[in-house]
């Protein structure tokens, strides 16, 4: 399994709490951007399908509560602009799958809560931009 990271720049925050899962298959790229917040309580699942484009413009808020699950299949792009927050509520479930992009700006937050665990499978890129942390607390899974 190779997993490529570019972390080139200083600062940079990822921070996913205790026993959290974030599954992100074949050939994928997750991207951290500017001033965004991308927050996943409890037990969640977003899962991203074929061929689809999730796109969320400046200042909004996209909020998923407990029970609900966002669902899209390969080749799609989930892209998130300038000072958004995504948050999902419990018993979602975070999983993106083939050829996917996960981008969000500069100087953001990506805080998974307990329970879930971070997998990155095969040719993934993980890219987080300037002042930003990568932080990975106890009992999590690479």
């Amino acid at each position: 399994m190779k997993i490529l990271f570019h972390l080139k720049q200083k600062k940079r925050n990822l921070e996913i709490s205790e026993s959290q899962n974030l599954r992100i298959s074949d050939s994928q790229n997750l991207r951290v951007s500017e001033s965004q917040n991308l927050r996943i309580s409890e037990s969640q699942n977003l899962r991203i399908s074929e061929s689809q484009n999730l796109r969320i413009s400046e200042s909004q808020n996209l909020r998923i509560s407990e029970s609900q699950n966002l669902r899209t299949s390969e080749s799609q792009n989930l892209r998130i602009s300038e000072s958004q927050y995504l948050k999902f509520s419990e018993s979602l479930n975070l999983r993106i799958s083939e050829s996917q992009n996960l981008r969000i700006s500069e100087s953001q937050n990506l805080g998974i809560s307990e329970s879930q665990n971070l997998r990155i499978s095969e040719s993934q890129n993980l890219r987080i931009s300037e002042s930003q942390n990568l932080r990975i607390s106890i009992s999590q899974i690479l």
